[in-house]
């Protein structure tokens, strides 16, 4: 199989008869790639797996003996790892960065023991 952009889709035929179809979308090199030919996909796909890793750490986080240091070690090595990987190629429009900047507050607020209640307020 094959990703074709755009809107022309056809089976690629070769000597022998062996033909490729055309495909939607797939997964390479555990990047999901779509025929739109951009990255909101793989960034939703992203932020998901993300929030699942944040959640299933989630005691660890709460956890009063654990460091703050420790837990943002942690966040460093596992929660970013996996939310960026691949995103040297990104071309990340603003809709989704609004989208990657929550997923970070949340992992960060935890180990502060804050949640989304307790806002702080600016002073102007």
């Amino acid at each position: 199989m094959y990703i074709c952009m755009g809107e022309a889709k056809e089976i690629l035929k070769f000597e022998g008869g062996e033909e490729i179809k055309p495909c939607t979308k797939c997964m390479y090199l555990g990047t999901k790639i779509d025929q739109s030919g951009d990255n909101t996909t793989e960034i939703k796909h992203r932020i998901s797996q993300t929030r699942k890793a944040i959640n299933a750490l989630n005691s660890f986080w709460w956890h009063k003996n654990i460091t703050k240091n420790r837990k943002l070690c942690i966040y460093q090595t596992i929660i970013q790892n996996i939310l960026v990987y691949g995103a040297e190629l990104w071309q990340i429009p603003t809709r989704e960065i609004n989208k990657i900047l929550p997923t970070e507050m949340d992992v960060l607020r935890r180990p502060a023991r804050k949640s989304r209640m307790e806002r702080k307020k600016k002073n102007i």
